[in-house]
């Protein structure tokens, strides 16, 4: 078994619009495209502006290279994962896994659910059901998934 990367996470500023845009880009713009159709830019960098100013999120660092963006929102009802989004050459490297475990982990202490979306196209709804995620809602563009605590 590989040995998992060392990381950390930073609070993000206004500064790291760029960095929540090109992991959008390099992640998503395929399954947005194959959803909707269309890439919108502008909606898209105000988007990743606007997340890189939320107070819950968070950079995710390997050394000192910025690899990925980690948005959680907790709320006394229940956990929500926003995004966990990894550039592609850091993705499958037990990142995305630790910190999943860590806010499940979060969510079992708590004893409230851990929420999230995916795109109804994006194959991470595979990941999620690998560690007991299950669909409590779908639509046309989403999957609405939820793991007990």
């Amino acid at each position: 078994m590989e040995t998992p990367v060392i990381f950390t996470l930073r609070p993000t500023s206004a500064d790291d619009a760029p960095l929540f845009y090109s992991v959008i880009d390099r992640t998503m713009r395929e399954f947005v495209l194959t959803t909707w159709g269309a890439w919108d830019e502008a909606r898209v960098r105000r988007e990743a502006d606007e997340k890189s100013r939320d107070p819950n999120a968070r950079a995710i660092q390997v050394a000192d290279v910025s690899v990925g963006v980690f948005v959680v929102d907790r709320s006394p009802t229940h956990i929500e994962l926003q995004q966990i989004y990894l550039l592609p050459e850091y993705q499958r490297m037990g990142i995305g896994t630790a910190l999943l475990n860590s806010v499940i982990a979060d969510g079992a202490q708590s004893k409230i659910p851990v929420r999230l979306r995916v795109l109804a196209v994006n194959p991470a709804k595979n990941f999620y059901e690998r560690f007991g995620f299950v669909v409590t809602e779908a639509t046309l563009e989403f999957f609405f998934m939820e793991k007990a605590p």
